[in-house]
């Protein structure tokens, strides 16, 4: 989804935290922010019936648009049936459906429903087959699972057709594994790449076949198709298969080496895949950030940059783990699939960048988290919709710091054993909440009802409170405190640091059970202050978070073109703090949107006027006055401005660069398009 040049800027800043997400990631993500019918909500009870395998042969006719196709879908019932329901996606028109026989099928298709009646009832664990014949054009949003969103497409400059896509019928989205196997035919200067083995291409005249063979259970609907320049790269344990577009071969070798570290490291933390291959495509820039697939990791050509995008790298091939061998036994299960790739990245910029890129990840994971924490527990998560920031905040950001809060409970090790056993007894199956906590209870000789009831099944975030006092004693000093917070069910391991004059701090763990906690630490020099969790190793709110908090709900509205509703949320942040600079320069680029120029100029002589942080807000608000000057008329101060920005010496998403273009040449508000 393409961002603008404020969205961009937001990035540098901590307190944004909705814009530094390719979103649709991540499993997704991703990017997208329309509010949209839920994606395969939860089954309610044991499922009608089970598809265990599909067999689909289709054509991309991509001058047209156009995908024909035939999937052979085999199926389990679970008890007596008499009718069938699927997800197709609402372009894509039925034909024809046949039984195994060749009977026909009376079908009916609403939208996204496609509803089948049979006429002789299917008995209860005997496999039998239907196969429908389909097709229609896919070439917008229009008609996309994710409104706003095209998660299918074809077309002559490059085609993806997503799982998420619905472009076969789907039952049980997410939660259904299933093998398959693709016979996609596309012109004959294209490529295919899908999850499984491959066959040898049948060419005919102007066009080909690729036949792809994929015989574990999993989520194998995901086909790309194109024209590719492809380059392979290896490392211990890995073989993977580069596939750039035209313009990007330079990138091709970077992007190798970065995924090819990443799979090594989760390798050794996870457990070793049961193949060691797979690609690295790049697909549209007008679909999600990034997506995964057995053996398939795609990236939109937007997050193929100079230096490698490797945290959205990191959080896509964790997914190879986490959905492809591993997956959430219900959508109320999420957190065990998004929450679980959110916290892989982490730990994989802990081994590469640090503790210090760590902690600061695990700050805004932290804000994001309490966006909107109190909408819905992770264990209620199929009644939110996906792609929105609700999901974004709970399943992605706490459920990543669930992980991170499970680690400092259990330890480092119990924790790695946490995984790689659920990699081992749980591979190419589904896992539920309960049974990922018997394997954390099992690998920490621990009893965690209380940490699962209280973080994944509750909302509610503690806000701590210290009170202390200093004793004198004949070889130092002694510190006597009380810590409190307001949950009841409360109970997690808490670190208390003291920082001491002239000498290093001195931290203690205490067991917090309930809302108050007492603690005593000695001290060889003058203590100065008390810290609470200074780690960040636990969900907490403080004055602090409740600001970044305000900032990301005010930032997401402004990407949801909901204006008016963002600037209200803005003014509260200003009631949190009055000097936000960052408050008032998003204010500005609104009422800038909106051409309310005289409130827009008031906004960004705020802006520098305050506490200037993020520091690069000083050389954009002199950018943004010298715009609002140039297109009302007022050369020479526009001119002013410019030079104002270029004294900044902050080139901040190329700022002078900007600067130099308009002191040459006034700027012009861009003519609006449809």
């Amino acid at each position: 989804m393409t961002r603008s040049r404020s969205m961009n800027l937001a990035a540098f800043s901590r307190t944004v935290r909705w814009h530094r997400r390719w979103m649709v990631q991540a499993g997704l993500l991703g990017l997208a922010l329309a509010m949209v019918p839920a994606l395969g909500q939860a089954q309610r009870g044991a499922p009608r019936f089970e598809v265990k395998n599909y067999v689909i042969d289709a054509e991309l006719l991509t001058s047209q648009h156009l995908l024909t196709a035939k999937a052979r879908v085999d199926i389990v019932p679970n008890s007596d049936i008499t009718s069938l329901s699927f997800e197709l996606q609402s372009s894509l028109r039925v034909e024809k459906v046949v039984d195994t026989t060749g009977q026909e099928i009376s079908y009916n298709q609403q939208g996204q429903t496609l509803n089948l009646s049979l006429l002789n009832p299917l008995p209860a664990s005997k496999p039998a087959s239907i196969t429908v014949t389909y097709g229609g054009m896919l070439n917008s949003a229009d008609s996309s699972p994710v409104e706003g969103l095209k998660v299918a497409y074809v077309g002559p400059e490059g085609s993806y057709l997503l799982y998420p896509g619905r472009w076969f019928p789907v039952s049980a989205y997410s939660v259904n594994r299933f093998s398959a196997t693709m016979n996609i035919t596309v012109p004959s200067d294209e490529t295919v790449i899908a999850s499984g083995k491959a066959s040898a291409p049948v060419r005919e005249t102007g066009k080909v076949t690729y036949t792809y063979e994929f015989d574990k259970s999993s989520f194998p609907g995901t086909v790309i198709a194109g024209r590719y320049v492809v380059q392979p790269a290896t490392a211990v344990g890995a073989d993977i298969a580069i596939y750039v577009k035209a313009g990007h071969e330079n990138l091709a070798a970077s992007y190798g080496e970065t995924a090819a570290r990443i799979f090594t490291f989760y390798s050794d933390v996870f457990g070793p895949l049961p193949s060691g291959h797979f690609a690295l495509v790049e697909i549209g820039d007008d679909t999600v950030g990034g997506y995964t697939a057995p053996g398939v990791v795609a990236l939109a050509s937007r997050a193929i940059t100079n230096p490698v995008n490797y945290r959205l790298l990191a959080h896509e091939i964790s997914h190879l783990w986490w959905r492809c061998l591993v997956s959430p036994a219900s959508p109320d299960d999420a957190f065990l699939d998004e929450g679980l790739a959110e916290y892989s990245k982490a730990l994989y910029i802990q081994q590469t960048a640090g503790d210090a890129a760590f902690e600061d990840l695990m700050s805004e994971t932290e804000v994001g988290a309490q966006t909107h924490e109190e909408v819905s527990p992770i264990a209620q998560a199929a009644q939110l919709h996906e792609f929105t920031p609700e999901y974004q905040s709970i399943v992605f950001d706490k459920g990543a710091m669930v992980f991170h809060m499970l680690r400092w409970v259990i330890g480092d090790d119990a924790f790695r054993k946490t995984l790689r056993a659920m990699t081992q007894q749980y591979a190419w199956k589904s896992i539920s909440a309960d049974q990922f906590q018997r394997l954390a209870e099992k690998a920490s000789k621990q009893e965690l009802t209380y940490f699962f009831a209280q973080w994944v099944n509750s909302t509610g975030v503690p806000q701590f409170k210290r009170n202390w006092a200093v004793y004198r004693l004949p070889k130092g000093y002694q510190v006597v405190g009380k810590v409190q917070q307001d949950l009841d069910i409360f109970r997690m391991p808490v670190e208390i640091r003291v920082m001491c004059q002239g000498s290093k701090p001195v931290t203690q763990r205490i067991d917090m059970v309930g809302t108050t906690a007492d603690f005593t630490i000695d001290t060889r020099t003058k203590p100065l202050r008390v810290l609470i969790d200074p780690g960040s190793r636990i969900l907490k709110y403080d004055e602090k978070t409740r600001y970044q908090v305000e900032m990301a709900r005010a930032d997401q509205l402004s990407q949801q073109q909901a204006y008016l509703d963002a600037i209200k949320q803005y003014q509260e942040v200003l009631k949190i703090n009055s000097n936000s600079s960052l408050a008032h320069y998003r204010m500005g680029e609104i009422h800038f949107k909106l051409r309310n120029y005289n409130a827009a100029m008031e906004e960004f002589r705020r802006a520098l006027d305050g506490d200037l942080d993020p520091k690069w807000i000083e050389v954009w608000s002199h950018l943004e006055l010298g715009k609002i000057f140039d297109v009302t008329g007022q050369r020479d101060r526009a001119l002013n401005e410019y030079q104002r920005a270029l004294q900044t010496n902050d080139n901040t998403q190329g700022a002078l660069d900007e600067a130099n273009r308009y002191i040459q040449k006034p700027y012009k508000t861009p003519v609006p398009t449809n």
